[in-house]
């Protein structure tokens, strides 16, 4: 019975009535993400009149041009409030958004996606300090898996809308689902306006002796954590493997319908959505966090080497395997990003949460860039050895991130057992 009500008041949701602001504030923006992620690159092709190649050159050089920003960001979120950066960067996100109704070549594109990065990496990193600043003593694993659920529950939701524009597949179509996009942010910036705010948690080293330069870059001085991120990074792969290569081998090398690329993954984000809070509630710190990390990397494996299998047989055995095997991946996901976004944290210092984050989604940041190459090469042109090949490589990132986050602790351990006048 305690097992069932700790369950029901996870599902539940936070009772802190500013933490379900900022759920909220999540659900509703990624709605908006749902939607542009699913028809952002169509939008461009078939709206705004630029070539494929035109198109992904925009994304991928305006996302790098982005590259960085979250560490600066999410420095000002910690020096000054993050509360006042968050709904700064979701502001710079809508004018991005709306923006793109006024794109129609190459150059255009490449300024709105490098202001849409910066304003993406700036949301993320100073909310993550937020996120710190808001959870309650011992809850903060708790908090970070719920608004994890949220934000895949409005993914989910925005597939669907998405799934509709592509039905429709004409000009104000499209144009309506950038202003759904815009209004998002907007909408998402106005809640989180209802926050009281959120004081600073790091005074540029005003109380102590050491060079202010010397104490202000923190998280980029931090090897542990740094080793983190590049692993992490690594694992982030996962998240690119069924939207950008999944849907290629479905049409390309299967003999499954080509609608049933929708569907997988209308399937999977409603899976994570479902599970992200019961299957990772055993995560309360770093060690059981890594556990599951380690854990998600061989399921990854399973489920690509299912999906591979999909390619060569009927129509029926294919849709079979590629179902399967999402509901692995959906598996595995939960347990890499909740272990993965607990350690982002608990490696973190309290004090610098948003300098921290903005680190952390450097490595996103350049996997993001490269995902699409990388992907498209190993799990479309290469075949099944690419999707076998590729689920080791994840897999091996996973228990790297657990070997670091054992690594960190001895080495807190050991400092916590030096006497304090040694």
């Amino acid at each position: 019975m305690n097992q069932l009500t700790r369950l029901r008041t996870a599902l539940s949701g936070p009772q802190d009535p500013r933490q379900r602001l900022l759920a909220l504030s999540t659900v509703v923006n990624t709605i908006g993400m749902g939607i542009f992620l699913s028809t952002g690159t169509i939008f461009l092709i078939r709206s705004a009149g630029l070539s494929p190649t035109n198109a992904g050159i925009g994304l991928t050089v305006g996302s790098l041009t982005g590259f960085g920003a979250g560490v600066l960001i999410g420095d000002q979120a910690d020096r000054r409030g993050a509360r006042e950066v968050v709904i700064g960067s979701m502001l710079l996100e809508a004018v991005a958004s709306v923006s793109l109704l006024f794109v129609h070549s190459l150059w255009p594109l490449l300024v709105v996606a490098a202001a849409a990065a910066v304003g993406r990496s700036g949301t993320g990193s100073a909310r993550g300090a937020m996120i710190g600043a808001l959870a309650e003593e011992g809850k903060g694993a708790q908090l970070r898996t719920y608004l994890r659920a949220v934000t895949n529950v409005g993914l989910a939701i925005g597939t669907i809308g998405a799934a509709v524009v592509l039905a429709v597949d004409t000009r104000p179509a499209y144009v309506a689902m950038i202003l759904t996009d815009t209004i998002t942010f907007l909408i998402g910036a106005g809640i989180l306006a209802r926050l009281p705010h959120i004081p600073p948690t790091r005074s540029a080293g005003k109380d102590s002796a050491e060079p202010k330069k010397e104490r202000r870059w923190v998280a980029l001085r931090d090897l542990p954590y740094l080793a983190l991120t590049a692993a992490s990074s690594v694992a982030s792969l996962q998240y690119f493997v069924l939207v950008t290569g999944l849907p290629v081998w479905i049409v390309l090398h299967t003999t499954a319908p080509r609608w049933i690329a929708a569907i997988v993954l209308f399937f999977e984000a409603a899976i994570v959505a479902a599970t992200q809070v019961p299957a990772t509630r055993s995560i309360d710190g770093p060690r059981s966090a890594a556990r599951l990390l380690a854990l998600s990397g061989p399921l990854f494996l399973v489920s690509w080497i299912l999906i591979a299998m999909a390619s060569g047989p009927a129509a029926w055995l294919a849709i079979t395997l590629l179902l399967v095997g999402v509901v692995v991946h959906s598996l595995a996901e939960v347990w890499q990003a909740g272990g993965a976004f607990e350690l982002s944290f608990a490696l973190a210092r309290p004090e610098a949460h948003g300098q921290y984050q903005g680190v952390f989604g450097l490595g996103y940041g350049l996997t993001e860039a490269v995902a699409p190459i990388v992907v498209i090469a190993m799990c479309v042109n290469w075949g099944k050895p690419g999707w076998i090949v590729l689920g080791v490589i994840v897999a091996a990132a996973g228990f790297v991130c657990a070997l670091v986050e054992r690594i960190w602790t001895r080495s807190q351990a050991a400092v916590e057992a030096v006497p304090a006048d040694a």
